[in-house]
């Protein structure tokens, strides 16, 4: 309020109260009036720039801490290298692929850094100025390259196809996760897509590496969390040096605020979805076992909301599953079975907080297995392929994020009418995208 609102106010008040002034012209009041709104007015406007202050100074504090979400992929690897150390231990030739398929994997991994790379050429506004972007980008692929190859260098586990003992950790899927991590960081604020696609994309490179024979689960695995943590370490030690000085400024959108609504309210919406899936191992035959290792698994949910707690689901899954025979003296073939899971579920959602979610869903559907023939080149032992019935259930966890996404877990049991794993469990990280 200015210095003439406040002598107004105090003559008006004076003249309400002194027995000398017995009328007050109205058009004086008005303008009163008109001042006094003019004043609530500006305090709300006041109060919404504090907000909004305050969610951008959040948002550059978080820009500048070290981000932790590369220990989940780091902690399953290694837990990964542990739970399935008997089947690693088992002798199994998996077929040679051609070498070309590095060159192809390496291009895949590559990519989203070609477009981030891309995109600031093009001028789209990033997350860092040039400087910042530059050093932080070298640092994080010169970490997750050094660590790596140290790694690798160190313990000498030999690859699916014997080629040579440099499986563990994936340097494909560690640089595919630096990538992935740092288009995400530098450019998930324009669009979910951003991230969604950044992250598919270190996940195809997994799955190519797992299937052409090059890497275990756990080298996976342990490679993503290296790629994520190295991007976090290359950007936590810039910001060291250039402080916020390298980050360009933070803007709130009305889009932040319509996508919180739509979260809490109906979250329908599109999931990528990446993990495990472990169980039923055992295929028998007479007097002679096939085992599978932890599978990777990876795929898409389409999520509907009718209400604000009940929705239905459509899922799909690939499943790689590495396996091999045991129990024998001669070297058997390996080979991957594959798995697709085609469901449709009713989900239970509740939000319990702004901007987080817990459900349950009850699914049904089918599961095609595609069979494989294991052979010493003497004795032969074959899967055949099945379309088979499969129920299940699962429990989930979504938050939302502040770069246009829901991250979140899903938890899934899967029953299939077979007798070749029949039993399994998938523990996935799941990428949402609202409608």
């Amino acid at each position: 309020m200015n210095i003439r609102a406040y002598i107004l106010l105090f003559v008006t008040l004076f003249a309400f109260t002194s027995k000398a002034q017995e009328a007050v012209d109205s058009a004086y009041l008005a303008e009163i009036e008109s001042l006094m709104e003019a004043y609530e007015l500006q305090k709300k406007s006041d109060n919404i720039r504090n907000v909004i202050d305050l969610y951008e100074d959040e948002k550059i504090k978080k820009e500048l801490s070290f981000d932790t979400e590369g220990f989940k992929p780091l902690l399953r690897g290694l837990l990964l290298r542990w739970t399935d150390k008997h089947f690693y231990s088992i002798e199994s030739q998996f077929p040679v692929k051609s070498e070309s398929y590095n060159w192809k994997d390496n291009i895949v991994a590559a990519t989203p850094l070609a477009v981030s790379w891309a995109m600031k050429a093009a001028g789209v506004k990033s997350r860092s100025k040039i400087d910042r972007m530059l050093s932080a980008n070298a640092l994080s692929l010169g970490i997750s390259s050094t660590v790596t190859s140290v790694i690798k260098g160190s313990v000498y586990e030999m690859r699916p196809d014997m080629s040579n003992q440099s499986s563990f950790p994936s340097g494909h899927t560690s640089m595919a996760f630096a990538c992935a991590s740092i288009l995400s960081r530098e450019y998930g604020h324009v669009s979910p897509w951003v991230t969604i696609g950044s992250f598919t994309t270190a996940t195809a490179t997994q799955y190519c590496r797992i299937k052409h024979n090059r890497h275990w689960m756990s080298d996976l695995y342990t490679g993503a969390g290296i790629g994520m943590l190295s991007t976090s370490l290359g950007y936590y030690i810039t910001d060291l040096v250039m402080g916020e000085a390298g980050i360009n400024d933070p803007e709130v959108s009305i889009k932040d605020i319509q996508r919180l609504a739509r979260f809490n309210e109906m979250p329908s919406g599109f999931s990528f979805v990446s993990g495990l899936e472990v169980g039923s191992r055992t295929i028998s035959f007479d007097g002679v076992k096939m085992k599978a290792g932890a599978s990777f698994t990876a795929g898409f949910d389409v999520t509907l909301f009718s209400s604000t707690n009940y929705a239905v689901e459509f899922i799909s899954r690939v499943t790689e599953a590495q396996t091999k025979m045991y129990g024998q003296e001669r070297l058997f073939t390996g080979d991957n079975i594959d798995i697709y899971h085609f469901c449709v579920a009713g989900k239970y959602s509740y939000p319990f907080d702004i901007g987080r979610r817990v459900g349950v869903r009850l699914l049904g559907g089918v599961r095609i297995l595609n069979g494989i023939t294991l052979t010493d080149g003497v004795s032969s032992y074959s899967v055949a392929d099945e379309k088979k019935l499969e129920l299940g259930a699962g429990i989930n966890y979504e938050c939302i994020e502040t770069d246009n996404y829901v991250w979140g877990f899903n938890v899934d049991y899967y029953h299939t009418f077979s007798h070749n794993l029949s039993n399994r469990y998938a523990v996935s990280s799941v990428w949402k995208i609202l409608f």
